[in-house]
């Protein structure tokens, strides 16, 4: 789904869509648990989401890039149920639905955007856990690459040759394997051609065999 929250023509009403701003590398736009008061629409730059399970680990669940919402799950609870940290430096929309009410006005293309996104979501999150399970690391990294090669080129971003802001860890960690893991089948993979890789650029070279090694 892509959002386009340009603030002169997005029809949002006045004091619902706050002005877009800037985000650096590293920076935390909400914390888990912080009580529920936006959506930010990724403008600029890459974010990644993770989990505190009672401050003994953290789990990243998710990454997002421009056109996409953060924040989504903390509308039915109240409050954010993980953290959200600029990957690199980039730029946010804060769509403050506290204010939703106050407007007067409807919002039925933000409505059926939320709708879209949360049960694209579950779809996704319920694919991911279901699959895991039975997959072999190169099926993961596979599946990963292809993913996100997916939702660039929706964007109508780059898609077959982009950057991994997200660290070999934070990858591994999402997928459940490794960073080692992750290190030695990404290098496997540019042997066998499937595609180039230089540091933390990526290039796919052969996307039928990506297809076939994520299929198993």
């Amino acid at each position: 789904m892509v959002l386009d929250y340009a603030e002169e023509a997005s029809g949002v009403p006045e004091g619902v869509l706050l002005r877009r701003r800037p985000v650096e590398r590293g920076e935390i736009i909400f914390r888990q648990d912080d009580p529920f008061r936006s959506l930010f629409a990724v403008k600029s730059g890459s974010f990644k989401t993770s989990m505190e399970n009672g401050g003994q680990s953290k789990r990243v669940i998710g990454f997002q890039f421009p056109g996409e919402l953060i924040g989504v799950e903390a509308m039915s609870r109240g409050k954010y149920p993980c953290t959200a940290r600029a990957l690199q430096n980039g730029s946010v929309c804060e769509l403050h639905i506290a204010r939703l009410p106050e407007s007067g006005r409807p919002l039925e293309a933000l409505q059926a955007a939320v709708i879209e996104l949360l049960g694209k979501e579950v779809a996704f999150n319920h694919q991911l856990v279901s699959s895991l399970v039975h997959q072999s690391a190169e099926q993961r990294i596979c599946g990963f690459i292809l993913s996100l090669s997916s939702r660039l080129a929706h964007r109508r971003l780059p898609s077959l040759e982009f950057t991994f802001t997200m660290s070999r860890t934070d990858i591994g960690n999402y997928l459940g394997l490794a960073s080692e893991t992750v290190s030695r089948v990404l290098t496997r993979m540019g042997r066998s051609g499937a595609i180039h890789l230089q540091r933390k650029r990526i290039r796919i070279l052969d996307r039928n065999a990506l297809e076939q090694c994520a299929d198993g």
